[in-house]
């Protein structure tokens, strides 16, 4: 029968292939490869290969370095600009400056700093933001936008004296000076019979409406 020494010639095959392994290793048996731990994998293996591993890896080492610098960009101020800012833009209905303007909010009489800080302005505008929005949507029907160039030549106008000294009743219309709020609402935080009011600025009813 064929089958039995079938089997036989591959028996002796398959010894034979031993022999040749252990002598080729000196003797010793053929030693299996370690397994490769997961955390060794995640940092040796590309990100597509090791899964959440690497990005989970790639945070912490981030982590542990300091944040990249950032470059601040600064507008170079205006304070003549920002006074006729605080006249047209109605700024001066609510606060004053130089003793001018009306006393719903705080005044904004700077310290005659030669440095101005734009930040620090808007920082102040944005503890105030909710009362100035409603204030302006009463007084204005709409709420005031700047940018970030008004804000630092607003900031730059209000920390400079001589500017400030510019500011007069002779430079501020008739017409604006009647719009004026002198209820210091500031001071007592009480809006509500202010917002019942729902008073209007004196004038706007004859501005023609868009056809």
């Amino acid at each position: 029968m064929k089958f039995p020494i079938f089997a036989a010639a591959l028996a002796f095959s398959l010894a034979a292939c031993g022999e040749q392994t252990s002598s080729n290793n000196g003797g010793a048996p053929h030693a299996a490869a370690p397994e490769t731990p997961l955390a060794t994998a995640a940092e040796s293996a590309p990100l597509d290969e090791v899964g959440d591993a690497a990005p989970q890896n790639s945070v912490a080492i981030a982590l542990s370095k300091p944040p990249a610098p950032m470059r601040v960009l600064t507008p170079d101020t205006n304070a003549r600009r920002g006074r006729i800012l605080f006249v047209t833009n109605g700024c001066v209905i609510c606060h004053q400056v130089n003793d001018v303007g009306g006393r719903a909010a705080p005044p904004l009489d700077g310290d005659d700093d030669t440095d101005v800080d734009p930040l620090d302005f808007s920082a102040r505008m944005w503890r105030g933001a909710s009362a100035m929005s409603a204030l302006q949507s009463i007084e204005l029907g709409y709420v005031i936008e700047l940018d970030g160039q008004d804000i630092a030549d607003l900031a730059a106008f209000t920390e400079s004296k001589s500017e400030r000294s510019l500011l007069t009743l002779k430079t501020v219309s008739r017409e604006m000076q009647d719009w004026f709020l002198d209820t210091p609402y500031w001071k007592t935080q009480n809006w509500d019979e202010y917002l019942k009011r729902g008073d209007r600025l004196p004038f706007d009813e004859d501005i023609p409406e868009e056809e």
